[in-house]
This record gives C-alpha cells, structure tokens and sequence, in this order.
C-alpha cells in the first residue's frame, strides 16, 4: 500500500517567523515614532516653541545655579573663618619719555619700589587688622598700620608716632561735634550684606513660575509659525533649524502685559520676595547706624510696589492703539535647544525696524558660544550694548575670547576684548589673558586706547592659596600725558583658620582722636617733627638721589 507523504511547516518555525515578525514591525513603528517624535511632526509650532523656550530657561536657571554655588565656594573661607594675606607689589616697569633728568632719575627709583600690603581678617568676628610697606631698594622706607572691629577704627606710622590714633563709634555725638561728620554705630561686613540678600533658586523659581504658566497660557497657535528648512550660522558654525516667530500685534501684547501685571500687583508672594530682602538691608543699616537711612514700613513699601504697577497700567491703557506687532524668531536644533533670538518690531506696512534686541549661543562638541545685544536707534540717539563669549574646553585647558562693547558715541566709548587660555586642575589654576580696551567719557573727548597682558599662576594648599601674577599695559602712542608702558609683578599668600592679631588698646599704645586735648595734639605735633627729622636723616642718602637738587 503506497502511502503519499504531505510535508508540513513545523509550527513551531511559523510561530517564531511570526515573533521574528513581530518585533521587526515594533522596531520599525518605534523607529518611526522615534523619528516623528525627533522631527516633532506631531507637535504643534506652539508646542515646538514651549518645549524650547522651557530647555532654554532650565538651562539658564541651571548655568546661573552653577555659577552662584561655584561662586559661593570661592568666598565661603573668606566668610566663614579668619584669613591672613599678603599681596606683594613689584618689579615695576615704567617706559615713559621723561621732559628733564631729574624726573628720569624718579622714574628709575620708582622701578626699584615694592608695596607690601599686610591684611588680617574675620568676617564672624568682624575684626579686621594690616598695614602698607613702602619699600625702595629692598629698604623698608615707612608703613601704614590700621585695623577696624565692630565699633573702632584706627590707625598709625610707627615711623613717625608708635600710637594709634582712633574714633570710637560709640562716640557718635561726641564725633559729630567735633569733627562734624555723622558716622554708623557698628561697621556693616560683606557677610552682613551677604546673608541680608542671599535668596535660593527654589525661592525665585516657585516666585516666577506663575508668570511663565500666564504667558503660556495667553499664547495662541495663531501666534506661532513654523519655518523648518532653516538654517543656524554665526561664528564660523553652521547647521540645520527650525525657524519659530511668534508674533503679538498690539492689542495682544496690550493683554499680556496688562494681565502679568494685575497678577503682580496682587502676588503677594513676589511683594513678599521683594520686601524681605529691601527690610533686611534697611534694617541692617538703621541698626548699624547709617546716617541718613529711613525705612519703609511693610504698608507702605506696598504702596510704593502696587503704584508701580498702578501707572504701568495707566500708561498701558492710555497709549495709542497702532498696526504695530512685536515679532519674535527664535531658531531651534534639533536637539529643542535655542540657538537664536531676534526681537523686531513691525509696522504697519510690515516693515522691519532694526532688531532691539538678539542673542545667540550654542554648544558644539568642546566649543561653547554666547552672545547677547542691545541696540536703540530712537530719535536720532543711537546706543549699542554686546557681551560676546566663546570658548573651546580640552581636558584641563579651556581657550577663548570674551569681549564687552558699550558703544553710546560720540559721548561714551567702551570696547574691551579678551583672549584667554585656562587650566584648571585640582590644586592649581593658571591663566593668561590678553586685552585691548579703548575707553571715552562724556567728560573727557580723548579716546584711551590701550593693550595688555595679564598672567596668574594660582596653587591650593589644605589651608589657603598663592598666587603669583603679571600684569603688563601698553598705551597708544596718540594718548596724550601717558607712559609708553607699564609693568609689574604681583605675589599673593593667602592663609585660613589663623586667627586674627588685634592691637589690644591702652594709654600706652593708643589716643582717642574725639577726646584729644590741645595738650595731647602739641606733645603729639612735637614728638612726630622730631621723628620726621630723624627719618630724614636715616634715609638721606636715598633723599639726595631722590632729589638730585638738593646737593
């Protein structure tokens, strides 16, 4: 008996066909939700808009958060512990063309100078204490010693009177007699003013949020357009972008701003913000004893605040309606960050008035680029304010420029440019920064222009930092009145945790300059022309080079 034989597919291998299957088509729609989510093909351009703008604040947010803790580390020892300095000035350079040779002959004795500056601090105790050296051909020539506490303050040349001359400021009234001046009760520290205004980025955020969600809120889909074949091109950097406007005509800005501000006259949560800080300050100086200081009460910062508002409100309503519109684009990658911004307004005949505002910034692989510009063009004043930054980071070594220019011409000039290199490591830091600035105020026509050269060299150690720097200028010849160029060397010494040498005070080492008598002031007069003639004579010879007229 012949049997036929029917072949038959394994279930098994159809089964695993279909799973094979399965997960191809799941990778290819997730692929292609991938790529529809990254091209935003389901997003509306607000949607695109608001995702870019929140990246971009969180960013900000995060960089500014950054800077404050990275700032908060560098003064944390300076705030929370005694430290001892000393910055030593020298080496000075000095290529100027002198009119006669005795002036030559001062010039070459100023090259030989050193100041030494001496400085004991405690932020917690508020006991400050140092002195100045003058020192000429490795020669101390005469010093300057001082020191301040919370209520004193003094002073003295041991070189020509060995006692400290000081005001007490408990004295207040008695002071005033005398000498007509109105002093504070205590001396303020950076520390006081320091904890007066400190505020925390949870504080600020939860602050401004509502505000944000507002303006959110108020945008329509009308308002936002979507151009995306853009493209991003600034500072040799180039790629691909999404141009975003959004446009408010005049009455809609009309609305947002009115609604933003009705919601911070009544936020009782910014007026809080705002007042603890204004009555922390002001307490803290009407407590010191700062002359001329009056607070507000609490009621009455609140007037101030809410009228503020009140005649923002007024002016809002009260200004001519026009076809005017404020455009803003904004270009975006395709990583939702914000490379561009350009504020402009529109006319009526849809004309473009010169951008008020732009910006830029991007991050591409080890470079790192901002910029941020003001420009007014309004009533024949023309006014330019442009802060440019770009740096490239390898390892440990960080180069760029950065450059501030305030252009407010023919009256006010200043254009400052830098380019630096930058190493940091965990216990030491250099730097190197070359500069060119050209400078005029409206009180001087004269343009000073001038380069430089400024090196530092900065090691930690368990308890404080040294520091050695450069400092090199080179003026233009066109400036009048000025050297060629100057030079010098700086080394600072920097320990923590020492406590601070405070001159303990007596009849004997000290005179309270309010209660000086006639008596004390001709025996003082007496004692310092005998001292003054006797530091002439330990230093004549320094003198006679000095003062080559004198032979």
């Amino acid at each position: 008996m012949e049997t036929s034989t029917q072949v038959t597919p394994p279930r098994k291998s159809s089964k695993k066909m279909w799973i094979i299957a399965g997960v191809a088509g799941i990778a290819i729609l997730g692929g292609l939700g991938t790529a529809y989510a990254k091209l935003d093909l389901f997003k509306s351009p607000k949607a695109i808009y608001l995702e870019a703008e929140a990246n971009n604040l969180k960013q900000m947010a995060d960089d500014l958060s950054r800077s404050f803790e990275e700032y908060e580390a560098y003064v944390k020892p300076y705030l929370d512990q005694p430290v001892h300095s000393t910055m030593e000035l020298s080496q000075f350079q000095i290529d100027a063309d002198m009119p006669d040779p005795e002036s030559q002959v001062v010039l070459d004795l100023l090259k030989t100078a050193k100041l030494v500056v001496q400085s004991q601090s405690d932020e917690q105790k508020k006991q400050h204490y140092g002195n100045f050296e003058i020192h000429l051909k490795d020669n101390k020539l005469a010093s300057v010693d001082y020191f301040l506490d919370d209520t004193k303050m003094g002073f003295r040349l041991p070189d020509f009177y060995p006692k400290y001359g000081y005001l007490d400021l408990n004295d207040r009234d008695a002071i005033k007699q005398k000498f007509g001046e109105d002093l504070p009760k205590r001396l303020m520290t950076n520390k006081d003013l320091y904890e007066a205004m400190k505020m925390n980025r949870e504080e600020v955020s939860s602050a401004l949020a509502p505000y944000a969600e507002l303006y959110v809120n108020s945008l329509k889909d009308a308002q936002v357009t979507i151009n995306k074949n853009a493209s991003f091109s600034e500072d040799g950097y180039q790629t691909n972008a999404r141009e975003l406007t959004v446009t408010l005509s005049d009455e809609e800005a009309k609305v947002l701003f009115t609604q933003l501000a009705e919601k911070a006259k009544a936020d009782e949560k910014l007026f809080d913000l705002l007042y603890t800080r204004y009555h922390n300050v002001s307490t803290l100086l009407i407590d010191s004893g700062y002359p001329d200081v009056k607070a507000l009460s609490k009621e009455d910062f609140k007037k101030e605040y809410t009228k503020v508002f009140d005649d923002f409100l007024k002016d809002t309503k009260d200004t001519k309606a026009s076809k005017d519109q404020l455009k803003m684009t904004v270009l975006v990658d395709n990583n939702h960050q914000i490379l561009s911004r350009k504020l402009v307004i529109v006319d009526e005949a849809g004309k473009e008035d010169s951008s008020f505002y732009t910006s830029a910034g991007y991050t591409n692989g080890a470079d790192t680029y901002k910029r941020y510009s003001v420009k007014i063009d309004e009533d024949g004043e023309k006014g330019e304010m442009t802060f440019r930054y770009k740096a490239t980071k390898q390892n440990d070594k960080t180069t760029g420029t950065v450059s501030l220019l305030f252009d407010g011409q023919p009256e006010v000039l200043l254009d400052l440019s830098t380019k630096f290199e930058t190493t940091k490591q965990a216990d030491k830091e250099t730097g190197t920064y070359d500069f060119t600035l050209k400078a005029k105020s409206d009180t001087d026509p004269e343009t000073v222009s001038l380069s430089g050269n400024i090196t530092s060299s900065m090691t930690k150690a368990a308890n404080g930092r040294d520091t050695d720097s450069t400092v090199k200028l080179n003026f233009d010849q066109s400036t009048p009145d000025l050297p060629k160029s100057i030079g010098l060397s700086i080394k600072t010494k920097e320990e923590f945790g020492k406590a601070v040498s405070m001159p303990s005070l007596g009849a004997d080492n000290a005179i309270n300059l309010t209660t000086l008598t006639d008596q004390q002031m001709m025996e003082i007069q007496e004692e310092v022309g005998i001292a003054a003639q006797s530091f002439m004579m330990k230093n004549m010879e320094l003198f006679q080079e000095f003062m080559p007229s004198m032979e």
